[in-house]
């Protein structure tokens, strides 16, 4: 797969991200792998100009994702960004997060049990399902690490509905979610109980049978400025002989 995603707030396009996706295998069992880059967009370019490269590698099997690789790259000016991360079987082996994660009080240590029977942020865009229309992607509870904070979301299912956009036409699951800190997080930030109580988060999802897992089309994320939108402007799916 290959994707083009805006990221808007409130109407003002802020970010672009290009998302190259690649499995083999089957619905039993596979590998992937997977990149993204985001730059800013739009008004956006006045403030910052970093850019972040994400990428993930790892395997699918018996209904699980399984990341063996995650790494993060961004350019921030003041201080560099990075995240090198390897996993086996869902469990941290091991990790260097740029910069650590700085001691604060009421912040909620992260602990060896948290980085077990997890999924980084881009792998969990990997949702497995069973079904022709994906729905059932949405009876998962996500468990994410990204180097510094553990967090699940919960998704549950709410539609299913049409779309089209440039290079693909088709069905989507909407899941409705719920995201639940766990730990890195401080709990007394106005920030962390925004989130934690937030109802309008939505992500509508693409199905690929043949692959056994169904993936991210839509993103969107209510905020008191205005909603975060992340939607496609291009999608091309593609399988082999296609």
């Amino acid at each position: 797969m290959d994707a083009v995603y805006e990221i808007s707030i409130a109407g003002w396009n802020i970010a672009r991200a290009t998302l190259d996706m690649s499995m083999t295998g089957d619905a039993a069992s596979g590998r992937y792998d997977a990149d993204i880059f985001m730059e800013p967009q739009g008004v956006a370019k006045i403030v910052t100009a970093v850019r972040t490269y994400v990428s993930s590698e790892g395997q699918t099997a018996g209904g699980r994702v399984l990341p063996v690789k995650y790494r993060v790259r961004a350019e921030e000016v003041r201080q560099p960004v990075a995240v090198d991360m390897s996993l086996s079987r869902g469990n941290v082996t091991s990790l260097r997060a740029v910069p650590p994660l700085k001691e604060r009080p009421g912040r909620i240590a992260v602990t060896n049990a948290h980085k077990r029977n997890i999924v980084d942020p881009l792998s969990s865009g990997l949702l497995p399902i069973k079904t022709e229309d994906g729905r059932d992607a949405c009876n998962h509870t996500l468990e994410i690490f990204d180097g510094w904070t553990r967090y699940d979301v919960k998704l549950y299912y709410k539609r299913n509905e049409n779309v089209a956009t440039q290079g693909y036409t088709g069905n989507v699951a909407v899941c409705g979610a719920r995201w639940v800190p766990v730990s890195g997080h401080r709990p007394a930030k106005k920030e962390v109980q925004y989130l934690e109580a937030n109802r309008a988060l939505e992500m509508s999802v693409v199905p690929l049978p043949e692959a056994g897992v169904a993936i991210p089309y839509r993103v969107s994320i209510g905020t008191p400025n205005g909603e975060i939108l992340i939607t496609p402007s291009q999608m091309r799916i593609s399988s082999a002989g296609v």
